[in-house]
């Protein structure tokens, strides 16, 4: 029988904090001072980043370097890309001689490593939800108050008119802003008290006053894309005056800040306008977008030579000197570090790899908040909304301004990008566990099979007494196996074998629940995965047509959760609304309405694809026969040279591109398998050679 998630023993460092305990209200006092405080109060956010650092190192030792963390894909990657960030910089800085410059910085940069013990720690700790939303809108309310007291007082500070708070305008605004649009979904919480409702809105106003009073422009470009997006996907599971009526009035909120002289953000918009029109027409321009104009140009200039691996941590100073001295760009220049954009910072640097490596620390967390859109939690969905609006304002931010160059973007990077993800796969967890919910819509699981006696029994027993009904056709077996799915239910059939997609179809037309899973006879269902289908066969109507499942392939030892193999097709879908192709092989389910919606759930489906390795070769030589077989009748050629390369190709896209290293040594052996099953797919159409797979596949 499959083991549940929770049933296995547990590494420390997966165990969850309760929420009553000392150690969650830590953490909740640290988070909720650091979001509340943190603008206005200095050191604050610095502290709270390093003590949240150290709780998790404690805590999490001597599981960190001594036990395997229980770790989804999705988390492994968000901590392989910060690791590779700031890899990718110090080789760098190595490759480039040490220079000082980089020295000053290998400390800031260092500071990232930190997000990875703060996630760990977080996503484990209970009872701190309430800090994470309450900060924030304290945030909001507190810098909002705060700009109001330095208008009032009238007397000009360090950035003039501009409202700096504890950092500088640009983060103090862009941060403020970004923590009013992550509460959207908490002002439009149905289970959230009036009361609570409207204080929140006070607290989101605020913090759109606070932020227009920084005179920061950057940020607000976010602002369009995340209001069409709360349309899209918040919004569109609301009431129509809910859909419609936030985004309208953050809308004209922002608009009215934007038109007013009475803070700085009016009066900066109305200069971007000349600026932009000199620029435009190839003039010169002696404000901030004229310089941050002189700055990019300058920087593209410099990459015609070293956009391959950059120049270094002090590629930009060597050349802004050079500049300067030759009176290319104005003398207004001799203060500035950096080129105002990290994406240009990246390159300059460490050229296409640094590039590449700050596009999966940014993007990496957007797909995984975006994703959270395609399952059933609602609740989970809420706090992804809060890490979408969080990178979408700091993606941002990085079109300005070099954020990792600066003590305050690494900082509020870090306990935005960690806190966030560390909440969202805590609630996850407990919507999934805490209260089981109650299937509206009936289910029916269908499997085929031939000579499984030795696995079949774990498929079903993963699904017996959870289905509504089991539909088992077997193919003529001579090892017992429908006697073996008898145990399980009655509906078992033995048939003929007219192929994996016709065979499918079969066990489709004799189901009769309002939803089916189509399982192989490998494959069992985690209870992770029947509590997250529960979640979605408990609305009254689920809002996708079918869901993919993502296969956790276990094999060689291990669980891989990396390659191509590493896929979720789609198995759970609504009775009536698709049919199976009759491919011979890899058959899937196909929507007959072409407009039909496809979801995704995160609970792992156990695929027990191979017994051993030698399984393994035979069953993959199998496919490869019938795949050259399929592609010679549709007239496809190949040669011996290109099933090398294509099989080396398919190495190097699994292993390396597709992160299968990170499953060790199975993800080792699974990439090589695979390689060699695309070369002998593509030998055999090459020799146009289909005979069954004997000894050579092997």
């Amino acid at each position: 029988m499959a083991v549940p998630p929770e049933a296995a023993p547990t590494p420390r460092g997966s165990t969850p904090v309760p929420a009553r305990s000392w150690l969650s209200r830590i953490t909740a006092l640290v988070l909720f001072s650091a979001l509340a405080l943190g603008l206005v109060v200095p050191k604050i956010a610095g502290a709270a980043f390093f003590l949240l650092a150290l709780l998790g190192l404690i805590w999490l030792e001597p599981g960190l370097f001594r036990s395997r963390m229980v770790l989804a894909a999705h988390e492994k990657l968000l901590l392989l890309a910060v690791a590779l960030f700031v890899g990718v910089w110090l080789a760098a800085w190595a490759g480039h001689g040490f220079d000082a410059v980089g020295r000053d910085d290998v400390g800031r940069i260092l500071r990232l490593l930190l997000i990875i013990p703060i996630y760990l720690f977080l996503r484990r700790v209970d009872g701190i939800e309430w800090a994470w939303w309450w900060g924030m809108a304290g945030g909001a309310a507190i810098a909002g108050l705060y700009a109001i007291g330095f208008a009032i007082v009238g007397e000009p500070g360090q950035w003039a008119d501009r409202v700096g708070g504890s950092t500088n305008p640009i983060y103090f605004g862009g941060i403020v802003l970004a923590f009013s649009l992550m509460l959207l979904p908490r002002l439009s919480d149905a289970e959230l008290p009036v009361a609570a409702r409207v204080a929140l809105a006070i607290a989101m106003l605020l913090g759109l006053v606070a932020s227009a009073s920084s005179g920061s422009r950057g940020a607000w470009l976010a602002l369009p894309p995340l209001l069409l997006l709360y349309v899209m996907t918040l919004g569109s599971r609301q009431q129509r005056a809910w859909r419609w009526g936030v985004p309208l009035a953050v809308l004209a909120v922002a608009t009215l800040l934007a038109a007013s002289s009475l803070v700085p953000l009016g009066e900066r918009l109305v200069e971007a306008g000349p600026e932009v029109a000199a620029l435009l027409a190839g003039e010169s321009s002696e404000g901030t977008l004229g310089l941050r104009w002189q700055m990019w140009r300058l920087s593209f200039e410099a990459l015609g030579s070293h956009w391959a691996w950059g120049g270094g941590p002090d590629a930009f100073h060597v050349l802004l000197d050079r500049a300067l001295e030759q009176g290319r760009v104005d003398p207004a220049l001799a203060g500035y570090e950096h080129p105002h954009n990290q994406f240009l910072s990246a390159l300059l640097i460490a050229g296409v790899p640094g590039l590449l490596s700050l596009v999966l620390l940014l993007g990496l967390p957007v797909r995984r908040f975006a994703r959270l859109w395609q399952t059933g939690l609602a609740r989970t969905r809420m706090l992804g909304w809060c890490g979408l609006a969080a990178m979408t304002v700091l993606f941002v931010m990085c079109l300005s301004e070099s954020i990792f160059q600066r003590n305050a973007g690494i900082l509020w990077f870090g306990l935005l990008t960690a806190g966030s993800s560390a909440l969202v796969q805590g609630r996850r967890r407990r919507e999934l566990f805490e209260r089981p919910p109650r299937r509206v819509h009936t289910i029916s699981v269908t499997m085929i099979c031939r000579d499984e006696a030795d696995r079949i029994a774990e498929g079903l027993s993963s699904v017996a007494g959870w289905a509504d009904e089991i539909i088992v056709l077997d193919s003529g077996s001579t090892d017992g196996t429908p006697d073996i799915a008898r145990e399980y239910t009655d509906l078992v059939e033995v048939t003929d074998w007219p192929g994996f997609g016709i065979q499918k179809q079969r066990a489709l037309d004799r189901a009769t629940g309002d939803w089916v899973l189509s399982l192989d006879a490998d494959e069992a269902v985690s209870d992770e995965l029947r509590r997250e289908i529960d979640l979605v066969l408990a609305r009254e109507h689920p809002h996708f047509d079918g869901y993919c499942l993502p296969w956790s392939i276990r094999a060689f030892g291990g669980e891989l959760q990396f390659g191509h193999w590493a896929r979720a097709p789609m198995r759970l879908f609504r009775r009536g609304s698709a049919s199976f192709t009759d491919a011979a092989v890899h058959e899937k389910p196909v929507f007959h309405d072409a407009g039909a919606r496809i979801g995704q759930l995160e609970g792992p489906l156990y695929h027990d694809v191979f017994r051993d390795r030698e399984h393994a070769r035979r069953k993959l030589g199998d496919y490869a026969r019938l795949q050259a077989e399929q592609r010679a009748a549709e007239g496809r050629r190949a040669t011996r040279i290109g099933a090398a390369l294509r099989a080396a190709v398919n190495f190097l896209d699994n292993f390396v591109l597709r992160a299968a290293f990170l499953d060790g040594r199975p993800g080792w052996i699974m990439s090589r398998l695979h390689a060699r099953y695309t070369w002998e797919k593509y030998r055999r159409l090459a020799q146009r050679d289909f005979s069954d797979a004997d000894g050579r596949d092997a």
